[in-house]
């Protein structure tokens, strides 16, 4: 029996091994639905236009000056109004301060600092010991004259810079170095100061009603 038993189990194992593969296809066969609701992916969010086109023009050094900026584009209508108007231009602006400003009997300074081509590059130097409605006012006074070399494309160096501003500006002298000075971006400065101190609203309006009085 048990040589039978063996036998049996032998010739089991060897048909189990040669059974055609073919032969599985007979099995029944089994689809799996899938129950769960279907996922949906959120679409990204919007790119910001000035990220498709070369990041930010208004680039801050520090915590401090990016804090101080971005208080005043809350209380200043006008300041945040340059901010647009510099990022719409192909000039970028690196926002930072200067140690060396006070000494030198300055609030704030306008460099330029390099051409690539599709993007002029320029440096704001602000002094860090006024107060921060004066730091304000010289962020303002410098970004407008950002706003000058964004409406002037041909300025690509220094000496272009200088050009400009004997052109348009007049000369201003500070610790016995020559520097320019423009109307427009001094005007910025009083407006922007007297936004902080009034309050945005009302200093629109005040500003709106003096500008329609130049007009009569």
């Amino acid at each position: 029996m048990m040589r039978l038993s063996a036998l049996l189990y032998a010739s089991g194992l060897a048909s189990l091994l040669i059974h055609p593969v073919g032969a599985q296809t007979h099995l029944p066969s089994r689809t799996i639905v899938d129950q769960a609701a279907p996922v949906t992916v959120d679409p990204p969010p919007p790119v910001a236009e000035w990220w498709k086109n070369g990041g930010p023009r208004v680039r801050p050094t520090d915590s401090r000056i990016r804090a101080l900026l971005k208080s005043g584009s809350e209380r200043s209508s006008l300041l945040r109004e340059l901010v647009d108007k510099v990022d719409a231009g192909n000039v970028v602006v690196y926002l930072g301060f200067d140690l060396t400003m006070s000494r030198k009997g300055l609030a704030g300074r306008l460099t330029f600092s390099g051409d690539a081509g599709a993007y002029r590059y320029v440096r704001a130097s602000i002094s860090p010991d006024l107060t921060a409605d004066q730091i304000i006012a010289s962020i303002a006074h410098e970004l407008h004259h950002v706003t000058e070399i964004v409406e002037h494309p041909e300025v690509r160096s220094e000496s272009d810079l200088r050009n400009l501003y004997q052109r348009i500006g007049r000369e201003n002298r500070a610790a016995d170095r020559i520097g320019w000075e423009t109307e427009a971006a001094q005007q910025v400065t009083y407006d922007v100061r007297r936004e902080l101190h009034l309050g945005r609203g009302d200093a629109v309006a005040v500003r709106d009603a003096g500008r329609k009085a130049a007009l009569r």
